[in-house]
């Protein structure tokens, strides 16, 4: 029986790409603004996606160092050292 791998299971890295997700759509939506001509709302279409983008890319990042952390602790646990 096949088994769903730790990763998917694991509800830990949902944040992260969801906000990088949110952060790729509110750059369409900026550059569609800014084709409309608003300047106002290109501009926190914008800073939406910058924020998304950094905290988004920073929780991937802080949850594959998590992953690897208990990665490393998993083996050396079983090798006996």
């Amino acid at each position: 029986m096949p088994v769903a791998p730790k990763a998917c299971a694991d509800e830990h890295n949902l944040p992260g790409p969801i906000l990088a997700a949110a952060g790729i759509v509110a750059i369409a939506l900026a550059l569609t603004a800014v084709g409309y001509g608003s300047l106002t709302w290109s501009g926190l279409c914008a800073l939406a996606s910058v924020l998304c983008l950094r905290f988004g890319i920073g929780l991937m990042v802080l949850e594959h160092r998590r992953a690897k952390a208990e990665k490393w602790g998993e083996s050396a646990s079983q090798s006996g050292i």
